[in-house]
């Protein structure tokens, strides 16, 4: 989309390790999410019947550092005593994919140091200073660990889960996929920006954002966890992206832009001599034109693009 100098579009201190199960197929997956009652229903055949389990019977597992689904972890059931950090708005046109979240992971009870995938722990996703309550989708790490295989090298976290009112301080949106268990910001020392949006990309997630210091990921399509979120959903709505960004001129240009969340979106210039030709290109803040330029290209964060004449 070119834009003409304006463009806007409609984004307690115990802990105990995790439970170890066995590795989960599909004719075992209830099963692999509940953990069995030790006690007979009166008048059964005496074998255990685990379709309805009670809420302390419900975990959750990650596919853990042999990749077998092994590591859970118990889920507690959402307490609106736990205040404004877990108020969550109602789901956007009661969308499916913006349901709030029934069970968390309480992580004064957790080891921090669990793996969840063979090259990430639990802390690397969730940690206790930004709400004792978190969750992380099983199927987000999953794919880390994936993307992380095709870097060939570490990939960091800059950020995982968020509760609402963490999400609120450092100036998230209010339907920010961070709180809802499934959206990574992450860098690499292994690869460049550009590769790890590729291999985004290429893993389908959901959406891709372009920030200066980092690739944001989220899989705002891919259907919630039902351990987490319960199944009785509906909808697919997804709120609007609003962002906007100007070109403004002078000795050095600049693109003040507005409606990324998560620090400065990526903005990459290029400039052009009388013929169309391209003189250079940078990525950067701010532009310095070089002698003979007669337009300037800036794309911010892979979703605006906009063009000038150079007087």
């Amino acid at each position: 989309m070119i834009l003409w100098l304006f463009a806007c579009i409609p984004a307690e201190d115990i802990r105990t390790p995790p439970i170890i199960r066995g590795p989960q197929t599909d004719d075992d997956e209830e099963a692999d999410v509940h953990e069995p009652s030790d006690s007979a229903i009166p008048g059964d055949t005496g074998l255990e019947d685990t379709s309805v389990p009670t809420p302390s019977e419900l975990e959750i597992c990650y596919p853990g550092p042999a990749d077998d689904w092994s590591v859970c972890f118990p889920l507690v059931e959402y307490d609106s005593a736990w205040g404004a950090d877990y108020a969550y708005s109602e789901p956007y046109n009661g969308s499916a994919q913006y349901a709030k979240p029934l069970r968390f992971l309480d992580l004064s009870a957790v080891d921090p140091d669990a793996a969840l995938a063979e090259n990430f722990v639990l802390d690397e996703f969730m940690q206790e200073w930004k709400g004792r309550y978190a969750l992380m989708q099983p199927h987000a790490v999953e794919t880390m660990q994936i993307l992380r295989d095709r870097v060939g090298g570490p990939v960091t976290v800059n950020s995982g889960y968020r509760n609402v009112s963490y999400n609120a301080g450092v100036g998230g949106a209010e339907y920010s996929r961070h709180m809802y268990g499934d959206a990574i910001d992450m860098a690499s020392s292994a690869a460049s920006l550009s590769e790890i949006a590729g291999h985004c990309e290429d893993l389908d997630v959901g959406y891709v954002g372009w920030y200066e210091t980092h690739i944001h990921c989220d899989w705002r399509n891919t259907p919630l966890d039902d351990a987490l979120y319960g199944g009785a959903r509906s909808g697919t709505a997804t709120p609007p992206v609003d962002l906007g960004a100007t070109l403004v001129p002078g000795l050095v240009w600049s693109a003040p832009a507005e409606g990324w969340d998560e620090g400065e979106p990526l903005r990459e210039w290029i400039a052009y001599d009388a013929g169309g030709e391209v003189l250079t290109q940078a990525t950067s803040r701010h532009f310095l034109p070089p002698a003979g330029t007669a337009s300037l290209q800036v794309t911010v964060g892979r979703e605006i693009v906009l063009n000038a004449a150079v007087d």
